[in-house]
């Protein structure tokens, strides 16, 4: 994989991890209240598993930056949506206070992506 191919992945998963950190979006997407964009819980979840290979960046990370806080952030996210049971409806999940932390889960790495304190 080229330098190039990596930075394309990286960007792209770090977009499919701000969705999973964005409630506000979520709420308008997931419950048809947005005119530009339509998403559900499956649906972020599957870009990010599926289309971004999360646990794949996760090990990618690890070999190469070493196991720091980000990648302790970003094994934790992992573990807290593997051990998820979305409830039934989208529209539960948006106040289940188990996803609600997954969502804070996902914000702490957006930041420290964007902190630049990572390589």
């Amino acid at each position: 994989m080229t330098q190039e191919d990596i930075n394309i992945w990286e960007i792209n998963l770090f977009n499919a991890i701000k969705d999973v950190s964005d409630l506000d979006m979520q709420r308008k997407a997931w419950l048809g209240k947005s005119l530009d964009y339509v998403s559900s819980f499956s649906e972020i979840i599957s870009i990010l598993y599926d289309d971004f290979d999360f646990k794949k960046y996760i090990d990618y990370y690890e070999r190469n930056h070493k196991e720091n806080e980000f990648c302790l952030q970003m094994k934790k996210l992992d573990e807290m949506i593997s051990n998820y049971k979305p409830l039934i409806s989208d529209e539960s999940i948006l106040f289940d206070i188990n996803w609600i932390e997954i969502t804070k889960q996902a914000k702490i790495i957006i930041e420290l992506k964007n902190s630049n304190l990572i390589s």
